[in-house]
């Protein structure tokens, strides 16, 4: 490409990404569907456009409305080559906004002109080495640096690839490490019982864990339970709570460290604690403020905002030396789908799921994903849960490396008409089980399917294995 016409498809380009920009601003809902792209603010060849980018995910992020005003004006200050004219750059925006359903294809072509101005800037460098590196190091050299290219514009930097022995032998290398003590094993997640069937045994980073049951089977109990044991233990943990408000998730994480001993949350939240309790519960609540879990009750939240939150805070956690582990969402019929498939309630599902797996590999954590069980279990003799009953199952169940399904006997002991009517006998088999929960592991990528047994206490969201912990 001559000088004058790369200057001429700058400038296109440059269109293009002011036209992305104006049509962000012009239709925020579609800003969902740019942001799944992968789209930063180093793709940007323009800067204002670049900066004006970042100001939009900052507000998005922040939950902040998206307008004219908030990131055109309120983003004065980072703007560059509009010769000072706000009302200028408003106007040209304005004037070539992209339409709301274009905006994913303009992010593209965006990344896309990103990575053939890479080229050429490798092009331009190794142009510059002609008369003094050796044709084999320059040919080397420029294919290293379209590797690396193409994993930054792929989303692989942290990808292996290679051939079957050597791929291999890392494999081994790293297994030994481990034995050593040398490279960390994926975490437990605090329940060994469970831990045995789950892929790598734990936590596996980059996976998506789907962890399904029907109303009152203990989704909550068991994803404030874990992300309980996962904060303890040090690993960085993020928790979406879609439907609960914070302040629960935070009093049923608190009366799981106290133990049997210690108030229900429902005491807390309701002050129907002694005093000694309360005391109990605010002392375990400072210590609690080291431990790096944090709760976000914001409701509505798009796979695309999760996405973003949990970056910032997987960055947050590196700047401390710790990890983002553990991404939980609860619950998947509650994230806010994209325009893409407008109220088809099936593949909006499948998307969610494919987005957290998306997520799960690029922040190198485990996510973790509730789902509400449709009614048909209901109409079944055995109440306990399998693939068929997840909504949009097969793609939930194509992009998920585990499946965990939820059964508690207690909650079906209660609702039998002999219960009901006060029969002695339905009360006692409802007392002896009261304790008890079910998870069916239906799906286990490296790790093992199968039930497991354990004990919990809802009222202060306690799970662990049958024989208890001593608490």
């Amino acid at each position: 490409m001559a000088p004058d016409q790369f200057s001429d498809w700058f400038r296109e380009i440059s269109e293009t990404e002011m036209a992305l920009i104006g049509g962000m601003l012009m239709a925020p809902p579609a800003i969902s569907s740019v942001m799944l792209t992968g789209l930063q603010e180093e793709h940007f060849g323009d800067l204002s456009a670049g900066a004006l980018y970042r100001r939009i995910i900052d507000i998005v992020a922040r939950g902040g409305t998206v307008d004219f005003r908030t990131v055109v004006q309120g983003g004065a200050s980072v703007l560059m080559g509009e010769g000072g004219s706000i009302d200028k750059l408003v106007a040209r925006m304005a004037a070539i906004a992209a339409p709301a359903g274009s905006l994913a294809e303009y992010a593209k072509i965006i990344r896309s002109a990103w990575v053939v101005r890479r080229i050429f800037d490798a092009a331009d460098g190794a142009r510059s080495q002609i008369a003094t590196s050796d044709v084999s190091d320059l040919a080397r050299g420029l294919i290293e640096s379209v590797d690396a290219l193409r994993d930054a514009a792929t989303d692989q930097r942290r990808s292996s690839r290679g051939s079957l022995g050597d791929i291999a032998e890392q494999a081994g290398r790293e297994a030994e490490a481990m034995m050593r003590g040398e490279l960390e094993r994926p975490p437990s997640c605090g329940i060994p019982d469970l831990d045995k069937h789950l892929p790598m045994r734990g936590l596996a980073p980059g996976a998506l864990y789907v962890l399904a049951g029907r109303t009152g089977a203990g989704k909550t109990l068991m994803g404030s339970a874990l992300a309980s044991k996962m904060s303890s233990q040090g690993g960085g943990t993020q928790y979406y709570s879609l439907e609960v408000p914070s302040k629960e998730i935070a009093a049923r994480v608190i009366c799981e460290r106290l133990g049997s001993k210690g108030p229900t949350y429902g005491e807390v939240l309701s002050g129907h604690t002694t005093e000694n309790e309360l005391e109990a519960y605010m002392w375990a609540a400072g210590q609690a403020k080291k431990e790096p879990l944090r709760i976000d009750d914001t409701p509505a939240l798009s796979m695309a905002d999760i996405l973003v939150e949990s970056r910032k805070y997987a960055d947050r956690l590196d700047k401390q030396g710790k990890r983002l582990r553990l991404a939980l969402i609860d619950h998947a019929m509650l994230v806010k789908p994209s325009s893409r498939y407008q109220g088809n309630k099936v593949n909006e599902l499948g998307e969610i799921a494919n987005a957290a797996k998306v997520m799960a590999k690029s922040l190198e954590c485990t996510v973790m994903l509730c789902c509400q069980l449709g009614r048909d279990v209901e109409k079944r003799e055995d109440k306990r849960p399998q693939l068929s009953d997840l909504r949009a199952s097969g793609e939930i169940e194509e992009a998920a490396d585990a499946v965990l399904m939820l059964y508690r006997e207690h909650y079906y002991a209660t609702r039998t008409e002999a219960f009901r009517r006060g029969d002695q006998a339905a009360h006692d088999e409802a007392d002896a089980v009261r304790n008890n929960i079910e998870i069916g592991i239906e799906k286990s990528r490296q790790g093992q399917t199968g039930r497991v047994n354990l004990w919990c206490d809802p009222g202060r969201s306690i799970v662990c294995g049958i024989h208890g912990d001593g608490r």
